[in-house]
């Protein structure tokens, strides 16, 4: 519960405060219509009020373990991608209605960009050890944090971005070459910066508390 705890607060809170600003990023990367109203913005906010904090459950603890026993890289992917195999189906189904679109009930669909999603949890390679080692550098207070989450988040966004473009494409049906697997990354580390922020910010402060 030690882990438990601050990863499901920190999945609720993330996802109230991100909810438009990956609705914007998604449409933006499909080349959709965006439309700047708040039922619009909140589309999908139940299905990420489940998969979200679902996932950080399952990634905290599971990390928390294994970097114990094998290198933080390898404990920060395997976690990731335990954490993505029980969550996809809440993520595509938050996909599609932030892009008003249905999809067929069935395990082929709602496991659409898992591979894609797979290669993107290699970020975590980078960004979770960048992060680790920058906190151990300073003084554990929610500046820092914060400073620490945005710097690695954005150094392994800068490496692995196409691949969420290929993700949300497949996802939304879409095959073929693309031109621009770049585009949206400006509303995408908009958005990515306060999602990792609140999400570590309120986990570290959440387990202090509790600890």
């Amino acid at each position: 519960m030690e882990e438990v705890l601050p990863a499901l607060g920190a999945g609720i809170v993330s996802t109230i405060i991100c909810n438009p600003l990956d609705t914007i990023r998604v449409n933006y990367q499909l080349g959709n219509k965006i439309i700047w109203n708040t039922n619009y913005l909140y589309r999908g906010i139940q299905y990420g009020i489940i998969g979200i904090p679902t996932f950080w459950s399952i990634y905290f603890p599971m990390y928390s373990r294994l970097k114990s026993e094998i290198n933080t890289p390898t404990a920060a992917y395997i976690s990731c991608c335990t954490a993505s195999t029980f969550t996809t189906p809440f993520w595509v189904l938050r996909q599609a209605e932030q892009c008003n679109k249905q999809v067929s009930i069935n395990l082929s669909n709602l496991y659409r960009g898992i591979f894609p999603t797979y290669l993107i949890n290699l970020s975590f390679t980078i960004q979770i050890p960048l992060y680790e080692y920058m906190k151990s550098k300073v003084e554990n207070n929610t500046f820092n944090v914060f400073v620490c989450a945005a710097v690695s988040k954005t150094v392994a966004t800068c490496i692995f971005y196409p691949l969420d473009t290929i993700r949300a494409r497949l996802r939304d049906g879409q095959v073929g070459i693309y031109s621009n697997y770049y585009r949206g990354m400006s509303i995408y580390i908009l958005r990515s910066l306060p999602y990792h922020i609140s999400v570590f910010c309120t986990y570290e402060y959440i387990k202090n508390l509790v600890s």
